[in-house]
Protein backbone atom coordinates (compact mmCIF):
# COMPACT_ATOMS: atom_id res chain seq x y z
CA UNK A 1 0.00 0.00 0.00
CA UNK A 2 1.51 3.39 -0.71
CA UNK A 3 -0.25 6.96 -0.16
CA UNK A 4 0.24 9.90 -1.99
CA UNK A 5 -2.65 12.37 -1.79
CA UNK A 6 -2.29 15.24 1.43
CA UNK A 7 -6.11 14.73 1.33
CA UNK A 8 -5.90 10.94 2.75
CA UNK A 9 -7.89 10.47 5.99
CA UNK A 10 -4.69 8.21 7.22
CA UNK A 11 -2.46 11.27 6.11
CA UNK A 12 -4.80 13.88 8.27
CA UNK A 13 -4.89 12.02 11.15
CA UNK A 14 -1.46 11.68 11.41
CA UNK A 15 -1.06 15.54 11.53
CA UNK A 16 -3.57 15.74 14.07
CA UNK A 17 -1.78 13.16 16.11
CA UNK A 18 1.80 14.91 15.56
CA UNK A 19 0.62 18.14 16.30
CA UNK A 20 -2.48 17.71 19.29
CA UNK A 21 -2.38 16.95 22.85
CA UNK A 22 -5.80 16.25 22.72
CA UNK A 23 -5.73 14.18 19.64
CA UNK A 24 -2.77 12.16 21.81
CA UNK A 25 -4.96 11.48 24.63
CA UNK A 26 -8.28 10.72 23.23
CA UNK A 27 -6.33 8.05 20.90
CA UNK A 28 -3.79 6.92 23.47
CA UNK A 29 -1.60 6.91 20.58
CA UNK A 30 1.62 9.04 19.57
CA UNK A 31 4.49 9.32 16.78
CA UNK A 32 7.76 8.60 16.85
CA UNK A 33 10.38 9.61 14.07
CA UNK A 34 13.51 8.33 12.76
CA UNK A 35 15.42 4.88 12.70
CA UNK A 36 16.88 4.94 15.75
CA UNK A 37 13.41 5.50 17.97
CA UNK A 38 11.53 3.45 15.64
CA UNK A 39 13.56 0.63 16.19
CA UNK A 40 13.48 1.28 20.00
CA UNK A 41 9.87 1.72 19.55
CA UNK A 42 9.39 -1.88 17.87
CA UNK A 43 11.70 -3.93 20.81
CA UNK A 44 9.45 -2.67 23.29
CA UNK A 45 6.80 -3.43 21.20
CA UNK A 46 4.27 -0.65 21.17
CA UNK A 47 4.54 0.11 17.17
CA UNK A 48 0.94 0.19 15.91
CA UNK A 49 1.76 1.09 12.27
CA UNK A 50 4.88 2.44 10.48
CA UNK A 51 4.65 4.77 7.69
CA UNK A 52 7.91 4.95 4.96
CA UNK A 53 9.15 6.88 2.32
CA UNK A 54 11.12 3.39 1.25
CA UNK A 55 9.49 -0.10 0.82
CA UNK A 56 10.39 -1.18 4.50
CA UNK A 57 9.83 -4.89 4.14
CA UNK A 58 11.94 -5.80 7.24
CA UNK A 59 8.83 -3.97 9.80
CA UNK A 60 5.07 -5.40 9.76
CA UNK A 61 2.00 -3.43 9.11
CA UNK A 62 3.98 -0.33 7.40
CA UNK A 63 2.97 1.72 4.93
CA UNK A 64 4.79 3.57 2.24
CA UNK A 65 4.45 7.41 1.46
CA UNK A 66 5.76 9.84 -0.29
CA UNK A 67 8.97 12.23 1.18
CA UNK A 68 6.54 15.37 0.46
CA UNK A 69 3.98 13.91 2.75
CA UNK A 70 6.19 12.85 5.57
CA UNK A 71 7.16 16.69 5.49
CA UNK A 72 3.75 17.66 5.94
CA UNK A 73 3.34 15.02 9.11
CA UNK A 74 6.49 16.32 10.93
CA UNK A 75 8.42 19.76 11.91
CA UNK A 76 11.73 17.70 11.92
CA UNK A 77 14.03 20.13 8.96
CA UNK A 78 15.62 16.91 7.41
CA UNK A 79 13.28 13.59 8.44
CA UNK A 80 14.75 10.40 8.22
CA UNK A 81 12.10 8.67 6.10
CA UNK A 82 10.42 7.04 8.86
CA UNK A 83 7.29 7.65 11.33
CA UNK A 84 5.69 5.20 13.47
CA UNK A 85 2.14 5.25 15.74
CA UNK A 86 2.41 3.86 18.88
CA UNK A 87 0.43 2.77 21.51
CA UNK A 88 1.00 4.44 24.92
CA UNK A 89 2.03 2.36 27.71
CA UNK A 90 -0.34 2.18 30.95
CA UNK A 91 2.22 1.91 34.52
CA UNK A 92 1.19 0.54 37.17
CA UNK A 93 4.51 -0.41 39.61
CA UNK A 94 6.68 2.17 41.25
CA UNK A 95 10.29 1.29 42.15
CA UNK A 96 12.09 2.34 44.65
CA UNK A 97 13.57 4.85 43.13
CA UNK A 98 11.01 7.56 41.67
CA UNK A 99 11.61 10.99 40.11
CA UNK A 100 8.94 13.86 40.37
CA UNK A 101 8.95 16.17 37.71
CA UNK A 102 7.18 19.43 39.33
CA UNK A 103 5.49 21.47 36.60
CA UNK A 104 8.40 21.35 34.06
CA UNK A 105 7.69 22.95 30.54
CA UNK A 106 10.89 22.59 28.24
CA UNK A 107 10.65 19.37 26.36
CA UNK A 108 14.38 19.17 25.52
CA UNK A 109 15.01 19.67 29.77
CA UNK A 110 12.33 16.49 30.20
CA UNK A 111 13.74 14.45 27.42
CA UNK A 112 17.43 15.04 29.14
CA UNK A 113 16.09 14.42 32.37
CA UNK A 114 14.66 11.25 31.02
CA UNK A 115 18.33 9.87 29.65
CA UNK A 116 19.71 10.33 33.21
CA UNK A 117 16.51 8.89 34.87
CA UNK A 118 17.57 5.98 32.87
CA UNK A 119 21.21 6.24 33.29
CA UNK A 120 20.90 6.19 36.91
CA UNK A 121 18.40 3.95 38.17
CA UNK A 122 15.22 6.57 38.41
CA UNK A 123 12.90 4.46 36.83
CA UNK A 124 9.84 5.59 38.04
CA UNK A 125 8.79 8.98 36.72
CA UNK A 126 5.65 11.02 38.04
CA UNK A 127 4.78 14.15 35.79
CA UNK A 128 2.92 16.77 37.56
CA UNK A 129 1.01 19.56 35.08
CA UNK A 130 3.93 19.06 32.73
CA UNK A 131 4.80 19.72 29.17
CA UNK A 132 3.08 16.50 27.13
CA UNK A 133 5.02 13.34 27.75
CA UNK A 134 4.77 12.59 23.88
CA UNK A 135 5.40 15.98 22.37
CA UNK A 136 7.83 14.98 19.61
CA UNK A 137 10.14 17.18 20.57
CA UNK A 138 10.32 15.44 24.13
CA UNK A 139 10.43 11.94 22.41
CA UNK A 140 13.37 12.99 20.35
CA UNK A 141 15.76 14.45 23.33
CA UNK A 142 15.05 11.40 24.62
CA UNK A 143 16.50 9.43 22.66
CA UNK A 144 14.79 6.11 23.45
CA UNK A 145 14.76 6.30 27.29
CA UNK A 146 10.80 7.00 27.34
CA UNK A 147 10.22 3.27 26.02
CA UNK A 148 12.23 1.66 29.19
CA UNK A 149 10.57 3.72 31.89
CA UNK A 150 7.74 3.85 34.19
CA UNK A 151 5.43 6.36 34.09
CA UNK A 152 2.22 6.47 36.88
CA UNK A 153 0.69 8.86 38.40
CA UNK A 154 0.44 9.36 41.95
CA UNK A 155 0.68 12.45 44.59
CA UNK A 156 3.37 12.97 47.15
CA UNK A 157 1.11 12.41 50.35
CA UNK A 158 0.46 8.94 49.34
CA UNK A 159 4.39 8.03 48.09
CA UNK A 160 4.78 9.80 51.77
CA UNK A 161 2.21 7.29 53.62
CA UNK A 162 4.00 4.64 51.78
CA UNK A 163 6.93 4.85 53.22
CA UNK A 164 8.92 7.00 50.28
CA UNK A 165 11.49 9.52 51.50
CA UNK A 166 10.78 12.90 49.94
CA UNK A 167 13.64 14.72 49.09
CA UNK A 168 12.90 18.23 47.62
CA UNK A 169 15.50 21.19 45.45
CA UNK A 170 15.69 24.74 46.76
CA UNK A 171 18.34 27.29 45.83
CA UNK A 172 19.11 27.16 50.28
CA UNK A 173 18.21 23.86 51.28
CA UNK A 174 20.67 20.98 52.55
CA UNK A 175 23.57 21.02 50.92
CA UNK A 176 24.41 17.84 48.54
CA UNK A 177 27.67 17.36 49.87
CA UNK A 178 25.94 16.86 53.68
CA UNK A 179 23.71 14.33 52.46
CA UNK A 180 24.12 10.91 53.09
CA UNK A 181 21.07 8.65 51.94
CA UNK A 182 19.96 5.44 53.41
CA UNK A 183 16.85 5.23 52.21
CA UNK A 184 16.12 2.52 50.17
CA UNK A 185 12.97 4.02 48.56
CA UNK A 186 12.89 7.63 47.78
CA UNK A 187 11.61 10.52 45.81
CA UNK A 188 12.91 13.52 44.09
CA UNK A 189 11.12 16.10 42.63
CA UNK A 190 12.49 18.56 40.17
CA UNK A 191 10.57 21.89 40.11
CA UNK A 192 9.78 24.45 37.55
CA UNK A 193 12.71 25.91 35.26
CA UNK A 194 11.59 29.42 36.30
CA UNK A 195 9.62 28.91 39.75
CA UNK A 196 11.58 25.81 41.07
CA UNK A 197 9.46 23.41 43.38
CA UNK A 198 6.01 24.64 44.58
CA UNK A 199 6.23 25.73 48.07
CA UNK A 200 3.77 23.46 49.65
CA UNK A 201 5.45 20.09 47.97
CA UNK A 202 9.01 21.80 50.03
CA UNK A 203 6.87 21.46 53.27
CA UNK A 204 6.18 18.11 52.55
CA UNK A 205 9.73 17.16 51.81
CA UNK A 206 11.76 15.15 54.15
CA UNK A 207 14.84 17.12 53.47
CA UNK A 208 15.50 19.75 50.81
CA UNK A 209 18.80 19.59 48.90
CA UNK A 210 20.69 22.20 47.25
CA UNK A 211 23.60 21.47 44.93
CA UNK A 212 26.84 23.96 46.52
CA UNK A 213 28.24 25.77 43.31
CA UNK A 214 31.04 28.37 43.03
CA UNK A 215 30.25 31.71 41.24
CA UNK A 216 26.77 30.52 39.77
CA UNK A 217 23.22 31.04 41.55
CA UNK A 218 21.40 28.21 39.75
CA UNK A 219 21.93 25.20 37.22
CA UNK A 220 19.65 23.99 34.63
CA UNK A 221 17.09 21.65 35.53
CA UNK A 222 18.39 18.68 33.87
CA UNK A 223 21.90 19.36 34.49
CA UNK A 224 20.91 19.63 38.59
CA UNK A 225 18.63 16.85 38.27
CA UNK A 226 21.15 14.11 36.53
CA UNK A 227 24.17 15.53 38.89
CA UNK A 228 21.13 14.99 41.93
CA UNK A 229 20.31 11.78 40.40
CA UNK A 230 24.17 10.60 40.24
CA UNK A 231 24.66 11.26 43.78
CA UNK A 232 21.48 9.49 45.07
CA UNK A 233 22.56 6.41 43.07
CA UNK A 234 25.35 5.67 44.80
Amino acid sequence: MKISSKDNPIIKNLIRLYQNKKERDSSGLFIVEGYNLVEEAYKAGIIERIYSINNNEIYDNYVQITPELLKKITDTVTPEGIIAVCKKKRGFIKGDKILYLDRLQDPGNIGTILRSALSFNFDTIILDECVDLYNPKVIRSSQGSIFNLNFVNDSLNNLKEEGYYIIGTEMFGTPLTEFKNTNKKIVLILGNEGNGVRKEYLELSDINLTIPMNKMESLNVSIAGSILMYELNK
